[in-house]
C-alpha cells in the first residue's frame, strides 16, 4: 500500500510539472503598469493646451495575451482593447467601442493614446520600466 502511495504522489508530481506552460508571451510587457507621465511632442496636451509634460497619478496599464486594460482611476475611465505584439511596438486597438461608448476619445486622451488604434515603439522594455513612444506622446511607466 505504501509503495501505490508514494507511486501516486510521484505520478501526479510528474504530471502537473509536464503540464506546466507559460501563459504569458511575453514576460517583460505582461501584467501591470503604473503610468508615470506623459510628454507630449508637440507641446501641447492632446487637448490643445500648452503641455510639455504631465505626471499621472492612479493611471495603470495592465497587458495579458492580446489584451491591454487601461484604468484611470481619478476619472474612473477603464477599457479593454486588443493588444498587438510586434516586438518592437504595441498597437492598442479600442475601436471595438466605436458606436456605443462615445466618452472613450476623452478617455484614452487623459491617458496620453490619440486615437482608438494607436501604435507605439517600445523604446524602453526590462523587468522595472517601459517607455512607449507614439506619434504625439512618450509615455512612461514602472512595473507594478
Amino acid at each position: 500500500m505504501k509503495r501505490f502511495v508514494i507511486s501516486l504522489l510521484l505520478l501526479t508530481l510528474v504530471l502537473s510539472m509536464d503540464s506546466c506552460e507559460n501563459v504569458f508571451h511575453n514576460d517583460k510587457l505582461d501584467f501591470m503598469w503604473r503610468l508615470d507621465s506623459v510628454e507630449y511632442l508637440e507641446g501641447k496636451d492632446l487637448y490643445g493646451n500648452p503641455c510639455d509634460v504631465e505626471s499621472k497619478e492612479g493611471a495603470w496599464f495592465s497587458f495579458a495575451r492580446d489584451l491591454v486594460e487601461i484604468e484611470n482611476h481619478k476619472s474612473l475611465f477603464s477599457a479593454i482593447g486588443v493588444l498587438t505584439d510586434k516586438g518592437n511596438s504595441l498597437v492598442f486597438d479600442f475601436s471595438m467601442y466605436e458606436d456605443d461608448w462615445p466618452g472613450i476619445e476623452d478617455g484614452l486622451k487623459m491617458l496620453g493614446i490619440d486615437a482608438k488604434v494607436s501604435q507605439f515603439s517600445v523604446t524602453e522594455l526590462n523587468g522595472k520600466k517601459m517607455i512607449l513612444t507614439g506619434s504625439k506622446t512618450v509615455l512612461k511607466f514602472t512595473k507594478w
